[in-house]
C-alpha cells in the first residue's frame, strides 16, 4: 500500500522554492467506466450493469475500447502516480460537489444541497476557498473552465434555439466571480454547461467575450499560457473542464475523432474526453520543458458520476448514475500525480474529494483551517490508516439522469437536434428527501419522505444487487445513529425546501 516517502505535516509556509506548483483538473460527468486506468479490475458482465439510452447504443466491447484509447496522457499521470480506487463526491450533482471540493466541507455545512441552491444563492462569502488560501501565501491562482459556484445572472438572446445553452449569457455576481473569491485570472463560465462552439456565456473576469474555437481547446491553452506566465512564481491552476456534459450535439474537431465503434454519437463523446487528453498532454509537455513536473502536483477527478445519456462502460460495476445515491453517482475516477513526493500506487482506502484541499494546502506548507471535513491524505498513504471511518451525503435525490428517464432523454435528443418541435416534458429534478452512508462494508440509503431503507454489503455486492436491510437490523441502527449525530451540524438550505431539510435533519436516531 506504500505509495509515498514519509513526510511531515506542514505547519506552516515552505521555502518558495521548494511548494509544489498545483493544478486540479475537474472534468465533468464522467464515469468511472469511462477510462482506462479502472476498467482492467472489473470483469466485463460488472463494466456493463446499466444499459444506456438508445443514442448511444454500440457494441459493449467496442465501447470499453474506445475508453482505453481516448486518455492515454491521464494513463501515464496514473502508472506514475496514485490511482484512487475508492475516491467518492460528496454530492451526485455538480454544483454541490465543486462546492465542497473548492472548501473542504460537506457543502451541507453551509446550505448547499442542490443546483439551485448555487444558481440562485451561491456559496456564501463567508466560506473559505482553496484559492484564497493559496492566493494568500503567495502563489499565482487561476481558475478556467466551468466554476458553477456563484448567483448567476442571466440575458437573454434575440434569437432563441432548441439548445437552451445557447439562449442567453449567464454570469454570476461580481462578488462571487472567481477573481473574488481568491483567483488573480478567471477565464470560463458560470453556468452548469455551456455551448463547444460559440459560447455566449464565456467570461474574463466580469467582462463576457467571444469564444474563438472549441471551448475545451481554449481552456487548455489558457492554462499554458499562465503556467508560461508564471515564471519561477509557484502557481495554482483550477482547470474545470465541461466536457464530457452536454450538450454534444456539435462534434469534436476532427483531429480528436479517432474512434470506430459503429455510433458517431459514441464515438464523439469519447473524442470530448480524448480532447480533455490531448490538453493534459499539452499541460504536462510544459511543465517538462519548464523542469516543472516533479514539483507540481496534479489532481485529475469528476465532478460525479455519469448520467444515462452516455455510452458504456459508463459507471462501470457500479449501479445508478450522476444524481443518485448509489455508487454510479458517487464514486469517481480520481488520481494524484507528483513525482517528487508520491510513488506510484494503487490506494484502496476510501477517500474523498474534500480531501483535495488539504493535501493541497499541507503539501505548500499552509496551516489547514480547523473547519474542514476533508483530510490531508499523504499520511495515510504510507500506513495502514484510513482517512474517513465514514462518508455521508444528504440532500435530494434526483433522477433526472438515471434510467428511469430514458425516455425524456430521446425526447430531448429529438428535440435539441430538430427533428421535432415537440419539446420534452421535463421529469421532477428535485427529488426526495435522501440520505446515505458509508462505513466499514456498508452502504446504508434512506428516502425519508418514502420511507424506504436500503441496506448493502459493498464490499462483497459492488453493484449493490442484494438489498440487505431485513438481515442486518443492528447494522441499520448503528448506521442511522451515525447519520443522525452527523446531520445535527447542517446548514439550514439556502434556496432548496424547508420541509425537505427538516426531513433530514429531522432522521430518528434509536
Amino acid at each position: 500500500m506504500g505509495a509515498i516517502c514519509a513526510l511531515a505535516v506542514a505547519g506552516s509556509i515552505a521555502d518558495m522554492e521548494e511548494r509544489p506548483n498545483i493544478i486540479v483538473v475537474l472534468v465533468d460527468d464522467q464515469g468511472f467506466g469511462q477510462l482506462p486506468i479502472y476498467s482492467d479490475d472489473y470483469p466485463d458482465e460488472m463494466l456493463f450493469l446499466t444499459k444506456n439510452t438508445k443514442r448511444y447504443g454500440c457494441d459493449e466491447q467496442k465501447a470499453k475500447a474506445a475508453a482505453n484509447k481516448a486518455m492515454p496522457n491521464l494513463q501515464r499521470l496514473a502508472s506514475n502516480g496514485v490511482t484512487f480506487m475508492n475516491a467518492h463526491v460528496t454530492s451526485p450533482v455538480c454544483g454541490p460537489s465543486r462546492a465542497a471540493l473548492m472548501t473542504g466541507r460537506y457543502q451541507q455545512r453551509f446550505g448547499i444541497y442542490d443546483n439551485c441552491d448555487l444558481a440562485k444563492a451561491g456559496v456564501p462569502l463567508s466560506e473559505t476557498m482553496l484559492p484564497e488560501l493559496l492566493q494568500k501565501a503567495g502563489y499565482r491562482t487561476a481558475m478556467i473552465g466551468k466554476w458553477h459556484l456563484g448567483k448567476t445572472t442571466r440575458k437573454p438572446l434575440p434569437v432563441q434555439t432548441n439548445d437552451y445553452h445557447k439562449n442567453a449569457t449567464v454570469g454570476c455576481i461580481p462578488e462571487h466571480n472567481p477573481i473574488n473569491r481568491g483567483f488573480d485570472r478567471y477565464f470560463g463560465f458560470n453556468s452548469s454547461g455551456t455551448s463547444y462552439y460559440d459560447s455566449p456565456s464565456l467570461f474574463r473576469g466580469v467582462e463576457n467575450v467571444r469564444a474563438e474555437g472549441y471551448v475545451t481547446d481554449e481552456f487548455t491553452d489558457d492554462a499554458v499560457r499562465f503556467i508560461e506566465e508564471s515564471g519561477d512564481d509557484p502557481f495554482f491552476v483550477y482547470l474545470a473542464y465541461s466536457a464530457p456534459h452536454i450538450p454534444l450535439e456539435a462534434p469534436a474537431p476532427e483531429k480528436y475523432q479517432r474512434f470506430d465503434t459503429g455510433n458517431r454519437e459514441v464515438d464523439n463523446y469519447y473524442a470530448t474526453l480524448a480532447a480533455v487528453d490531448d490538453g493534459l498532454g499539452k499541460i504536462i509537455a510544459t511543465l517538462e520543458q519548464r523542469g516543472q513536473l516533479d514539483n507540481t502536483l496534479i489532481f485529475y477527478l469528476s465532478d460525479n458520476g455519469a448520467v444515462i445519456d452516455s455510452p458504456p462502460p459508463m459507471n462501470g460495476p457500479f449501479r445508478g448514475n450522476k444524481g443518485n445515491f448509489h455508487l454510479g453517482g458517487m464514486q469517481v475516477p480520481m488520481v494524484a500525480h507528483w513525482p517528487a513526493k508520491l510513488a506510484p500506487a494503487k490506494y484502496e482506502p476510501r477517500v474523498a474529494s474534500i480531501d483535495v484541499m488539504p493535501t493541497a494546502l499541507a503539501a505548500a506548507g499552509i496551516e489547514l483551517p480547523a473547519n474542514i471535513d476533508g483530510v490531508d491524505l499523504r499520511p495515510h498513504l504510507d500506513s495502514d490508516s484510513k482517512p474517513h471511518e465514514a462518508i455521508f451525503w444528504a440532500g435530494p435525490e434526483i433522477m433526472h439522469w438515471s434510467e428511469d428517464n430514458k425516455e425524456f432523454w430521446r425526447d430531448y435528443w429529438e428535440y435539441v437536434t430538430e427533428r421535432t418541435d415537440a419539446a420534452p416534458s421535463s421529469p421532477d429534478k428535485a427529488g426526495d428527501a435522501s440520505w446515505a452512508m458509508m462505513k466499514g462494508p456498508w452502504l446504508l440509503r434512506c428516502n425519508e419522505v418514502t420511507g424506504t431503507t436500503e441496506l448493502f454489503n459493498i464490499q462483497n455486492d459492488v453493484g449493490e444487487q442484494t438489498e440487505v436491510a431485513a438481515r442486518h437490523p443492528e447494522v441499520v441502527k448503528s448506521l442511522r445513529n451515525d447519520y443522525k449525530r452527523w446531520a445535527s451540524n447542517l446548514g439550514k438550505p439556502l434556496v432548496w425546501s424547508m420541509d425537505e431539510y427538516k426531513r433530514l435533519v429531522g432522521s430518528r436516531a434509536e
